[in-house]
């Protein structure tokens, strides 16, 4: 039996060490058993563990091509904004730059995402395309009526919203079937394979899937997102509707093992 949804993460021999094994995991455990994981993998062999519902692809056979091309062009932009030594970002940069850490303007870092997304969304046949981080581990049986319930007819996307800011994307599902599904998603790759990311005030993932967002609202005349947040701007992922099933090991919460700001 197969289901709307199908999801997607990716990770390097680090990542797969420190989280995502424990990821693919309880994903094989606790999410419905129609609803299939894709893992893209990066410098590593495909790991010995087989599931029924996972399956694994190489980062760099399915999109190394075109993300090796992003990196050159990224190159000069980072370093220009970073500094070849990895100095303040704010040293570096002309104009009004968003106080905060290196990962703000670290486009290449966080263009795996991107680009493991675009790939995959043009390969499934699912209605809903999902993207999960590597570090949200499941930690109770899923219902399907639960990702039933978090989409929603005529919303593009369901993301976790926080106030004033880009939303937090650990967590993304897009509706194929949205009127706006291909214009955000040429918008995104005008961003990335063309570079105008450039021209944004912060280069991470997050702010470029707002970016694409804001320029389809601004088309659209109307919001084309579900919010899956509680209004918080600390960790909504958890504290909101998602934190009933997954917990998102951000930072040092992958030392700990938990999200101390769940409660469940």
């Amino acid at each position: 039996m197969e289901s709307d949804f199908d999801v997607v993460t990716t990770f390097h021999q680090e990542g797969y060490d420190k989280y995502g094994e424990r990821m693919v995991e309880t994903f094989n455990e606790f999410w419905p058993k129609e609803v299939h994981l894709t893992c893209y993998y990066e410098d590593m062999e495909e790991p010995l563990h087989q599931y029924g519902n996972v399956s694994w692809r190489q980062f760099e056979e399915e999109v190394g091509e075109r993300y090796d091309a992003f990196s050159k062009i990224a190159a000069p932009w980072e370093e220009k904004v970073l500094g070849p030594e990895g100095e303040d970002p704010r040293s570096h940069r002309q104009g009004p730059v968003t106080p905060g850490s290196r990962y703000l303007f670290e486009a290449t870092r966080f263009s795996h995402k991107y680009y493991t997304v675009d790939d995959f969304r043009q390969k499934s046949d699912s209605r809903y395309i999902v993207w999960c981080d590597a570090d949200v581990v499941a930690t109770k049986k899923i219902p399907l009526e639960f990702l039933q319930s978090i989409v929603k007819e005529g919303k593009l996307w369901s993301r976790i919203n926080r106030p004033n800011v880009y939303p937090e994307c650990g967590f993304m599902i897009w509706d194929t079937q949205n009127e706006w599904y291909d214009r955000y998603f040429q918008l995104m790759k005008w961003m990335y394979d063309d570079g105008a990311l450039f021209q944004l005030e912060e280069w991470h993932d997050s702010y470029v899937w707002w970016a694409a967002e804001r320029y389809v609202e601004k088309e659209a005349g109307k919001s084309v997102s579900v919010n899956l947040g509680d209004g918080s701007s600390k960790h909504p992922f958890v504290t909101g509707i998602l934190g009933q099933y997954l917990d998102h090991l951000k930072g040092k919460r992958k030392d700990t093992g938990y999200s101390p700001e769940r409660i469940v």
